[in-house]
């Protein structure tokens, strides 16, 4: 048990290190995209500004959820406190939601009233600089939280990800306005479409995290190799009632099994006993399974007689 939670802590420490150098990456790029924009007359990297800021939000609201994510229940929290890392998502969700409206209408405005400004040429190398830098985070900061099973980090990466998309749209649309006169438009229209990715991305994020905050069952798919698994254990004549919900990022299950009437309480405890472990080894996004026994019943059509 030492070694697991000593792996557990290390992958807790890599995913806040990680966290920790995106928080300083996107610092250094809001500052960056803000000088540009205002200094250098592009909107849309005022408009990519904002969404690294939003991304520093983000880490900062992970460097929470981490926080929260491992620690033990307690008599407060029986359930432990996953449901706070996926408040944390919801948050973030809605923060890179208010922000892409905001930027989006900002641009709109512009192209409707025809506002032209031609940026200047340092811009382009900021854009550059932000696509690199935020496509390498995206890829260590997903690979970080797979391995510890972090929604919130994963949520973060996807941040990292749709900037560096975002980026590109800036880069494009920076490039063209400045060196094409005929194209001084795209500046405003790179806004415009930055603020849709973000829009997209904050959506996502509060589709799944709402999901989970609501107790949505997992799919009948996955339920039925549940129940497969179950009624392969042997003793185990039957099972039904199976019910699944998520808790933060991980399910926990009630089911009721049906073994022979005649087993002693021990004999059945044991049937008991393999259920959950076989459920627990199979898979890992199971954290408790309650299991309530029932007498079988043989039920005409069941093809199983109470003598099997």
């Amino acid at each position: 048990m030492g070694s697991h939670d000593h792996h557990a802590h290390v992958d807790m420490n890599a995913g806040r290190n990680i966290t920790l150098t995106g928080m300083g990456v996107n610092a250094a790029l809001i500052a960056l995209k803000i000088l540009g924009g205002v200094f250098g007359r592009s909107r849309a990297l005022l408009a990519d500004a904002f969404h690294s800021l939003s991304d520093f939000i983000s880490d900062a609201l992970v460097l929470i959820g981490l926080h929260f994510f491992h620690k033990k229940e307690d008599a407060d929290h029986p359930y432990g406190h996953g449901k706070i890392e996926t408040l944390v998502t919801i948050a973030l969700g809605t923060i890179l939601l208010i922000a892409a409206v905001r930027i989006g209408i900002g641009a709109a405005q512009a192209i409707y009233r025809g506002e032209i400004t031609v940026p200047r040429r340092f811009t382009i190398p900021i854009a550059a600089v932000s696509i690199v830098s935020k496509e390498i985070l995206y890829r260590l900061t997903r690979r970080i939280g797979k391995r510890i099973g972090s929604e919130a980090m994963i949520a973060n990466a996807w941040h990292h990800r749709s900037d560096a998309m975002t980026s590109i749209v800036t880069l494009a649309g920076v490039t063209l306005a400045i060196y094409v006169p005929s194209l001084r438009m795209l500046d405003s229209y790179a806004a415009l479409l930055v603020s849709f990715f973000i829009i997209k991305v904050a959506f996502d994020i509060l589709r799944s995290s709402v999901r989970k905050i609501i107790d949505t069952s997992p799919p009948p798919d996955v339920l039925r190799r549940y129940s497969e698994e179950i009624e392969k254990v042997p003793g185990v004549e039957a099972c039904h009632d199976l019910m699944c919900r998520y808790y933060a990022d991980k399910i926990r299950m009630e089911v009721h099994i049906e073994v022979d009437g005649d087993l002693t309480v021990r004999e059945a405890h044991g049937i008991v006993d393999r259920v959950v472990e076989g459920i627990g080894s199979r898979f890992d996004e199971v954290s408790k399974v309650l299991v309530h026994i029932d007498p079988y019943v043989s039920k005409v059509g069941r093809g199983k007689t109470a003598g099997d």
